[in-house]
């Protein structure tokens, strides 16, 4: 977390912070459904009213949860900054990264990501991330940002090894 890079955002592009008050629920519900994470958009902002609205730490959402915006203002993507807990250690987190389908593959995700690796780095020397080997563009991404492969999981070894033939790199050390 000490040398996380910069990548500017294309000409236009913006990040907000999530907004108490406003529609922010549902534009995250929008991205992440879009994105793959939900069957439905209600499905989408259920999650977030009866897990997110609810969680005791909701005070720190509107300078942990970012938002990606268009230049025509449409909310376009989302990251949290967070925090959770690995091997019995308080690590930070970065959750819930989206991009919906229509703006992936324009140099947006690491301008979104290391931003939010930034703020992570405020209250953080670690952090971690969870995926899933469907979304192994993004795992390129992360191991180019730094993120090595946890591999105390039943399955790591074999997952690991999936994604170095797909990405066609090592990733285990």
């Amino acid at each position: 977390m000490d040398s996380i890079p910069s990548y500017p955002l294309p000409s236009g592009y913006s990040i907000k912070f999530y907004e108490e008050n406003s529609d922010d629920e549902q534009k995250w519900a929008e991205i992440a459904t879009a994105a793959g994470e939900f069957h439905t958009v209600q499905e989408g902002y259920d999650r977030f009213v009866n897990e997110f609205l609810k969680n005791e730490n909701r005070h720190l959402y509107p300078e942990r949860l970012h938002f990606l915006v268009s230049p025509e203002g449409k909310y376009i993507g989302t990251a949290w900054a967070w925090f959770g807990e690995l091997d019995g250690e308080q690590q930070g987190s970065l959750y819930w990264v989206s991009i919906i389908p229509e703006f992936q593959g324009k140099k947006l995700a690491k301008p979104l990501v290391t931003t939010v690796l930034k703020k992570i780095s405020e209250y953080s020397n670690k952090c971690f991330l969870d995926s899933q080997t469907t979304s192994w563009r993004a795992i390129n991404m992360y191991a180019d940002l730094g993120f090595k492969p946890y591999m105390n999981m039943s399955n790591s070894e074999q997952a690991w090894n999936a994604l170095s033939r797909i990405c066609h790199r090592s990733f285990q050390t």
